[in-house]
């Protein structure tokens, strides 16, 4: 029996076996028609290619359909590797079950299995990578506009605020001030993410100094009441004045800080919200513990990707989580949630007391995780 005509005769055993390995691949992610649609296709179009005896070049209808196939992946938010993973589970199906049968195949036909197998492969990564970047790109776009949005719809209300006060139609310690305060920090700490941001991503060198966690929280917490008085939230910060660490203290200041508007945000008003520090061994960790009742279980995995957000407040351009994964990452540290449904959620980060710059004076940042066009909504 040749492969063609073992294939035609199996189809539907080998079909099973490849869905129930990509299955496993996939775990918990999504699933959709034409996702389920995309191995089958590519099963006819092989059977096609054998009857056919075709070397090269291969068929455009193999192209196209592995295209759609690794489009589909990207947008259901899988990796790169599930789709390569998603061909070579077809692959080994077909190899495992002709093994059951005691089949054996020509050294032409394999060549021919591995030829689509490589093409189908190449188009489908290809296509993903393209729409990946593509979509990072127009992510970039609408980054760089809703910031500059929000810097001039700030600017604006600070500026009749001011002009106001010193025009001496209203008090200095009015509501009026209050929003000019408010707007001014909201600038602030816009114009602070941003810096942030392109500093994790363009610069990771690290400048190591030593100072006082307890003055770092101090400034943050100064810096975020504004917007935890308007909520009548509490900010509680436990931490020995001692505590020193050496470490970059912007890139300290700006993962705490993210995580510490973060909780403002989602947690409910009048609620408290808790900075800890302490030391075990040469480790310093840092908590941020915020009442936003909790996550659901399936949004845990996207918390630290950018642009994703959830909950009813969609101010802010969701890169809090990723620029505080950056930053930690960069101090050499990492971080962690521990989830409590219906209480909140605890943020950990675990960072050396003292950080040793690689000989080089640089650390590497991880591979950030290609921005889907699609993802489901997180902070």
């Amino acid at each position: 029996m040749n492969l063609r005509d073992f294939l035609l005769k199996y189809k539907d055993e080998i079909l099973q076996l490849s869905q129930s390995k990509t299955r496993t691949l996939a775990g918990v992610r999504g699933d959709s028609v034409q996702l389920k649609l995309g191995l089958p296709l590519f099963f006819d179009q092989l059977v096609h290619v054998l009857e056919q005896k075709l070397e090269n070049p291969p068929p455009m209808a193999l192209l196209s359909a592995a295209a759609k196939h690794g489009e589909e992946y990207l947008r259901l938010g899988y990796s790169l590797s599930h789709v390569v993973h998603a061909y070579g589970a077809m692959c080994q199906a077909i190899t495992e079950f002709a093994v059951t049968k005691n089949a054996k195949f020509s050294a032409s036909e394999f060549n021919i299995l591995n030829g689509c197998l490589d093409v189908a492969i190449a188009a489908a990564v290809s296509e993903f990578q393209f729409r990946s970047v593509k979509a990072s790109e127009d992510r970039e776009v609408q980054h760089l506009g809703f910031l500059a949005h929000e810097l001039r719809n700030a600017l604006s209300s600070a500026v009749v605020a001011h002009e106001m006060i010193k025009a001496g139609l209203v008090g200095t310690g009015g509501s009026t001030a209050s929003v000019l305060e408010s707007n001014l920090s909201r600038m602030r700490n816009l114009i602070d993410r941003s810096l942030s941001e392109v500093r994790t991503r363009a610069d990771a060198e690290l400048f190591v100094e030593k100072f006082r966690l307890s003055d770092l929280f101090d400034q943050i917490a100064l810096t975020a009441k504004v917007d935890a008085d308007k909520k009548k939230q509490t900010l509680v910060c436990e931490v020995d004045w001692q505590v020193e660490i050496e470490a970059d203290r912007q890139f300290i200041l700006s993962a705490v800080a993210n995580l510490v508007q973060n909780a403002i945000k989602y947690s409910k008003t009048g609620g408290e919200i808790k900075i800890r520090a302490k030391f075990v061994a040469d480790r310093t960790l840092i908590e941020v513990e915020d009442q936003c009742g909790g996550i659901a279980a399936d949004q845990v995995a996207n918390l630290f990707k950018p642009y994703v957000q959830s909950g009813e407040d969609r101010s802010g351009m969701g890169l809090g989580l990723a620029i505080t994964q950056r930053a930690v990452h960069v101090s050499q540290g990492t971080i962690s949630v521990q989830n409590n449904p219906g209480t909140g959620c605890t943020f950990k980060i675990d960072i050396p007391s003292k950080i040793t710059p690689n000989p080089d004076s640089k650390t590497t940042v991880p591979g950030v995780d290609s921005v889907q066009p699609d993802l489901r909504q997180r902070k």
